[in-house]
């Protein structure tokens, strides 16, 4: 019972620490290379500072290619693995977890 209570908080605290950055920015790239982003495009944004970056599904395709050709900002979060990373440091062909066109 006891290893039951510490495993059950250790996992609440995981998921209670578990935060997004926001790397928004214009879309200036977007790449077709579905070998490195299971099946979707690629993307840079002024605010992932050149790093390429993976949309989280086929509808995330879709919003970039409509940020792209509008000239919209776009949202783009990634998990910040524990306060780990930052925009700054971000690893190529991070999967982003959410995207967002901004107005």
């Amino acid at each position: 019972m006891k290893y039951s209570l510490i495993l059950i908080i250790s996992l609440f605290t995981g998921v209670t620490n578990a935060s997004d950055i926001n790397c928004q920015g214009k879309v200036t790239y977007v790449m077709d290379y579905p070998n490195q982003c299971n099946g979707n495009m690629s993307f840079k944004t002024t605010g992932s500072k050149g790093i390429w970056v993976c949309p989280p599904s086929d509808k995330g395709n879709s919003l970039l290619l409509t940020a792209f050709a509008t000239g919209k900002e776009i949202g783009v979060y990634i998990n910040d693995q524990g306060g780990t990373i930052t925009c700054e440091t971000l690893p190529q062909y991070v999967p982003a977890r959410y995207i967002l066109i901004n107005q």
